[in-house]
């Protein structure tokens, strides 16, 4: 007993150091403030949703990036030499990363659910919150720990963990009614979130209802113990000597753990040796490096063409979501159709491609590369010029392509052409910043899950806050993409005078964060 309340309070200890309770409690009060903000009828819509996919969801991330992060340090092997090992700490991690879900949900269920049904809400919600976090939590420790880098990381949990995702989002949705949906295990946790909520319209009636959550309960105990077997040092595991024995493609030779950081650094050297001369400037070598490392690494790549599969899946799911708003809740979502798309589209895929971007550049800066640089002829200002103008770029050819296919854009006009480019350049600022504020892979994490809530209240609060009090988010860069947008209170603007606006905006924010990440990196 000892030994478990001791590894319970290093993983809490851990979770604070790291900002992780810190980023629940602010995510906390945002979504209590924004569900307070709404009427009543849409706030009753989002919440299910809310609670399913950002509050249930929160800690499975940051179980990732919280292994990748003692392998990078050699906690993992130290803790195998202990009286706790991976094996304990695995299920403890579950269980420290759920509390903070807990304590998120309780706020938004009591501020939107009538009195008289708070506490059949808090309830049933609430179990349906934990349920869903244990099993997402536990399935991508388990998967990540079979990994060795944060990338690889990311590929293996994100096809896996998406059914436990759009399957019970089908379900709350109304979109799809089949027994064959009780198989994804979380379907059972989103239905308790329905459940408490709205009554729970579509849940299995008699005894199917108690045989479904029994199911659910026994999958999450089996992947948490799945998940504690995964939880061994990445220098225990036996090492296969076939071509797929390493996550860069390559073949015959076994690797192994880096045995010193100058070595676990070359993986992101260029592959020829930089010359000021002979190769052209550092960029294009750099360039080069990153094209041919798309086979071995393809998350980036994963990411620049993710906006053509979410723009076809927006344009064939919302209208059969708006339909089910409008006749469960009476909330027509075409009345608010610019804040729709300003949240899905027009700044979700920037999120999207600069969070990718800064996480490598996190894993630079976790293998030292960027120590490197300093005796090399790519500057530290080149670098990170290459990362935000890739970010940039990816951010506006996704744009440019989920915008016209998601069919939730305005018509064709220049304050769309505005507002895309303006968007975009909110990218290369989520590189920035997390290049500024994080240290290591969970701190990116927490930044990164910071800015994705900016992204989302940023277009429901300038769209429901009367003026002038939403002037002050002209602060932040992301509020100008959406002002030329239909119904905005400065869409009545000249394009061009708003284009100006958010590029000064942008600019200044870049140019604070860059000395930001001189003076870390730097010094």
């Amino acid at each position: 007993m000892n030994r478990l309340v001791g590894t319970f309070v290093l993983e809490a200890k851990l979770a604070w150091r790291y900002g992780i309770l810190a980023v629940a409690a602010v995510l906390a009060l945002l979504w209590t403030g924004l569900l307070l903000a709404l009427p009543t009828a849409g706030a009753q819509a989002l919440l299910p949703y809310l609670l399913f996919l950002d509050t249930a969801g929160f800690g499975a991330l940051f179980a990732v990036a919280l292994l990748m992060f003692e392998r990078v340090e050699g906690t993992d092997a130290s803790r195998s030499v202990t009286p706790v090992g991976p094996r304990t700490a695995a299920p403890v991690r579950v269980v420290v990363l759920t509390l903070p879900v807990v304590a998120m949900a309780i706020p938004l269920i009591v501020v939107t659910v009538p009195p008289q049904s708070v506490s059949g809400a808090l309830g049933h919600a609430t179990a349906g919150v934990v349920l869903t976090s244990v099993l997402l939590v536990a399935a991508c420790s388990g998967l990540a720990a079979r990994t060795r880098t944060l990338q690889g990381a990311l590929l293996a949990t994100v096809p896996a963990v998406a059914p436990l995702i759009a399957v019970p989002v089908l379900h709350l949705a109304g979109v799809v009614q089949s027994p064959l949906l009780w198989a994804v295990p979380t379907t059972a946790g989103a239905d308790l979130i329905g459940r408490g909520l709205t009554g729970g319209a579509g849940a299995p009636q008699g005894p199917g209802g108690g045989i479904a959550l029994l199911y659910a309960v026994g999958c999450a105990a089996a992947v948490c113990w799945w998940a504690a077997r995964q939880a061994v040092p990445s220098g225990a595991r036996p090492r296969r000597t076939g071509p797929a024995s390493t996550e860069d493609g390559s073949s015959g030779v076994p690797q192994g753990p880096p045995r010193d950081a100058a070595h676990h650094s070359a993986r992101a050297r260029p592959r020829h040796p930089v010359h000021p001369r002979g190769r052209g400037h550092p960029v294009l070598s750099l360039a080069r490096y990153e094209l041919s490392g798309v086979r071995r690494d393809p998350l980036l790549l994963t990411v620049a063409l993710a906006p053509l599969p979410l723009a076809l899946v927006l344009r064939w799911t919302y209208p059969a979501l708006s339909g089910y708003l409008r006749s469960t809740y009476g909330f027509d979502p075409a009345e608010h159709a610019s804040v729709v798309f300003g949240a899905l589209v027009l700044l979700h895929i920037p999120l999207m491609v600069g969070a990718v971007t800064a996480l490598r550049v996190t894993e630079d800066i976790d293998d030292r590369t960027l120590q490197v640089l300093r005796v090399s002829p790519l500057s530290l200002n080149a670098y990170f010029g290459f990362r935000t103008g890739t970010a940039l770029l990816l951010a506006l050819i996704g744009l440019a392509i989920a915008a016209p296919l998601s069919g939730l854009a305005p018509a064709l006009s220049s304050g769309l052409a505005a507002a895309v480019v303006l968007a975009a350049l909110f990218a290369p600022l989520v590189v920035l910043a997390t290049a500024a504020f994080a240290g290591n892979k969970v701190e990116a994490l927490v930044v990164t899950k910071t800015v994705a809530a900016v992204s989302v209240l940023a277009p429901v609060l300038t769209w429901v806050l009367p003026a002038p009090w939403w002037s002050p988010l002209l602060v932040l860069p992301p509020t100008w993409a959406l002002l030329p947008l239909p119904g905005y209170p400065a869409d009545s603007l000249a394009s061009p005078v708003v284009l100006l606006g958010g590029s000064v905006t942008a600019v200044a924010a870049a140019l604070v964060l860059a000395l930001r990440i001189r003076s870390r990196l730097l010094t």
